[in-house]
């Protein structure tokens, strides 16, 4: 599964508990998958897993709610995984609590190197308002 800021190239495993139920059949229980993140803070790939909880109702025709369970009894889990991963995966992924992101000013990784010598006031945008206020 590709995503913007994830891609899922492993197969999920997790446990899943079908219940008989009143009309059809109730699939609960995790998956989980281990994927391939983009920090969005420094842009940098990271490896992590993805946590989903999935609740399905299989039944008849009738239930408008319930997925197919198909002539030869047999229910597609694939369809609600895929989707419960997908929803999953976090919007904004970081790859550490502590991530320091990109210079503003020439984009080097700060969790790499401290990028120091941004100091020139001339590289602000702000600059030439700079002499308009006397502080006397």
């Amino acid at each position: 599964m590709e995503l913007e800021q994830a891609s899922i190239d492993a197969d999920a495993t997790g446990v899943l508990r079908l219940e008989a139920i009143s009309g059809g059949l109730l699939a609960r229980g995790d998956v989980a998958v281990p994927a391939s993140l983009r920090c969005q803070r420094c842009l940098t790939t990271f490896e992590s897993e993805v946590v989903a909880a999935i609740t399905q109702l299989y039944g008849n025709d009738d239930d408008e709610d319930a997925l197919p369970v198909t002539g030869d009894g047999r229910i597609d889990l694939e369809a609600p995984v895929r989707d419960e991963l997908g929803m999953a995966v976090p919007l904004r992924p970081i790859c550490r609590e502590d991530c320091k992101g990109l210079c503003d000013t020439c984009g080097t990784d700060l969790n790499v190197d401290p990028c120091d010598g941004h100091e020139d006031s001339s590289l602000s945008p702000f600059a030439s308002l700079e002499g308009l206020f006397d502080p006397e």
